[in-house]
């Protein structure tokens, strides 16, 4: 016993001087791995205190602090000089290293969640104030802002775009609210629609216009967004005489839409109600869920809808099989399109990849934000490779040359030389 107790006394005595050794950044790292964001934030806090020029140090402070606020309980104190803690942070870092991409990402991130409560208030200046100031400190660069006007122009007129992250609602409400650029869309975050503050005001609009939806929820309705008990049910959606015609549909003709439950509430299961019925576990349909079928069932009828093509398909309630690729968002359509001719619509690929469109891509090279480069590094060669695909089973050997030049020209800019030419060989076969 003895030994056992020297044994254990060294092995305490070993994991505390172990913990000692490691720097406290990297303590705090994973203590934000584990999601506690409190323990994370006092290890980085004392690490600022030692070394002070770290710039890391002050963009993970910006970074957890920002987290704790919005992606974890709800946070007593949470006020304006708390927000103002996370750009000070964030600020530091960037004034440490200006081409800090992924602290200038946060600074934008941090922008949009205060535009996002502004709208919630309805104050349509205040959104617009809190964009202004992410472009001025550098958040949207160059590269960013033709991706977002890109990704915006894949969609049809008047559409309800929903957006897949922070990053492309952002730079899309940018641009609506300070270039005037394609106010017709409204653009709707799949994150947020399970919170009623926004559903709101998205049923009523900010300044009673701006991202206004038709939605046919009273505010009793929306104040009760919950998770709903829900089995696999088909939802029948009405179509438009423009897309009956388009696509050569029965005049009768509904979108059936077999919306799956995405909760499960473990070790609860549905008892006997009625003879004859199997007991089984208790599912729901979530919050962001419902309110995405609601919002289908009352726009599809008189508007189109496009998703983001980053959009998480968790998000996307088996709507997949009836998308039209369009490039960087997909169309909504009443038909699955797997296989047919409607899969792609290569004329809004053709119309995106122009030099004109592309010029400002090797930006990206001087501002990297890693967190988010990947939207146009990744999707916009996927785009390339389908429209190529299109053009060698078309026989068009003249536009694949063409294409292959363009990618060469504009997209092969020595950011990720091994990817690039792999893309290059793709292309060339």
């Amino acid at each position: 016993m003895n030994r056992f107790i020297l044994f254990l006394g060294t092995m305490v005595i070993s994991v505390c001087g172990f913990s000692q050794n490691i720097p406290l950044k990297e303590q705090a790292v994973e203590a934000f791995k584990k999601e506690h964001y409190d323990e994370a934030i006092v290890l980085l806090e004392k690490a600022v205190q030692e070394t002070p020029e770290d710039a890391e140090i002050w963009y993970y402070l910006g970074w957890f602090t920002h987290y704790r606020a919005y992606d974890s309980r709800p946070l007593k104190g949470y006020d304006m000089a708390y927000v103002q803690k996370i750009f000070d942070y964030l600020d530091k870092a960037i004034s440490l290293n200006p081409q800090y991409g992924d602290a200038l990402y946060f600074y934008s991130a941090e922008c949009g969640s205060m535009a996002d409560l502004a709208i919630r208030n309805n104050d349509l200046e205040k959104v617009k104030y809190y964009y202004k100031k992410a472009y001025d400190k550098g958040a949207f660069p160059a590269w960013l802002i033709e991706w977002g006007k890109n990704f915006m122009n894949t969609c049809e007129k008047n559409a309800i775009l929903f957006t897949g992250g922070d990053a492309d609602l952002n730079i899309c409400l940018y641009l609506q609210l300070h270039q005037n650029h394609r106010t017709d869309l409204t653009i709707v975050p799949l994150g947020l629609i399970d919170r009623p503050g926004y559903v709101k005001a998205l049923r009523d609009g900010v300044g009673g216009e701006f991202g206004k939806i038709n939605l046919e929820l009273t505010d009793d309705d929306i104040m009760d967004i919950r998770p709903y008990k829900w089995e696999t049910t088909p939802v029948y959606i009405p179509v438009s005489q423009a897309l009956k015609n388009e696509f050569n549909l029965d005049k009768d003709f509904q979108f059936k839409w077999n919306v799956e439950p995405d909760l499960v509430e473990p070790g609860r299961v549905v008892s006997k109600r009625i003879e004859g019925e199997e007991a089984r576990a208790r599912t729901y349909l979530s919050p962001r869920r419902a309110m995405l079928l609601q919002i289908v069932e009352d726009n599809f009828n008189e508007r189109p809808i496009h998703f983001s093509i980053g959009a998480d398909p968790a998000f996307l309630a088996g709507l997949q099989p009836y998308f039209q690729n369009c490039g960087l968002t997909s169309r909504l359509l009443p038909i699955e399109t797997a296989n047919t001719k409607y899969a792609f619509d290569f004329s809004k690929l053709e119309t995106m990849l122009t030099p004109e469109n592309l010029k400002d891509f090797q930006s990206i090279k001087m501002l990297d934000m890693p967190r988010i480069s990947g939207m146009a590094v990744y999707n916009y060669p996927f785009i390339f490779i389908n429209l190529a695909n299109h053009y060698r089973l078309s026989g068009k050997d003249n536009e694949l040359k063409q294409l292959t030049e363009l990618y060469r020209n504009r997209l092969k800019v020595g950011f990720n030389v091994e990817y690039e030419q792999m893309i290059i060989s793709e292309l060339e076969k």
